[in-house]
């Protein structure tokens, strides 16, 4: 497995523990070895409820990156993401109805942008647009907030605090890759 490969398979794991533990979610979770032996689906349910709906001291954490750069604007950054998603045809799932701008919506984008940037290489072709891609989309969304959303997330007690640590230095080290890449590419 390669870089690309391994960085869509954790930001697909993170877009499934960033999403609610309804039974089939958990089914993933478990069978995937993503929760700990010691956590309940139970659990795991009492504590996305702590977290993101109704918080431990009331003020939950919220789930959407135009919530958590309310100065930006929400409707500014929903109009940017959906110019992403559209100009790389990828389409917003008719089932789950979450809103452009939700946590697991960047993740999985991240995660085909890197499965189309492994598949432009494998046949290849020039993967940089996807590089290129995820690069600005890291820079211009889900890596602009991640970091100040795991400080939350931590501030909550929650296994969501280890959670975005983890998802926080996905973003890092995906960030590096790419700048490594490009620095040789310049080269």
């Amino acid at each position: 497995m390669n870089n690309t490969e391994a960085l869509a398979g954790g930001y697909l794991a993170m877009a499934q523990l960033f999403s609610y533990p309804d039974d089939a979610s958990w089914q993933k979770l478990t069978r995937h070895g993503l929760v700990g032996p010691g956590l309940t689906r139970e659990k795991l349910e009492t504590e996305y409820l702590d977290a993101f709906e109704t918080g431990n001291d009331g003020s939950p954490v919220p789930l959407f990156e135009g919530l958590n750069r309310r100065e930006l604007g929400r409707e500014g950054i929903l109009e940017d993401l959906l110019r992403f998603y559209e100009f790389f045809d990828a389409k917003l799932s008719e089932s789950d109805r979450e809103y452009p701008d939700h946590l697991t919506t960047e993740l999985e984008f991240l995660a085909w942008l890197c499965m189309k940037e492994h598949a432009a290489r494998q046949e290849g072709g020039d993967a940089e647009p996807y590089r290129h891609a995820a690069r600005d989309f890291l820079d211009r969304h889900t890596g602009a907030w991640v970091s100040g959303f795991r400080e939350k997330l931590e501030a909550t007690g929650t296994v969501y605090g280890e959670f975005s640590a983890t998802l926080d230095e996905l973003v890092r080290q995906h960030r590096a890759l790419l700048e490594e890449q490009q620095d040789e590419s310049e080269a």
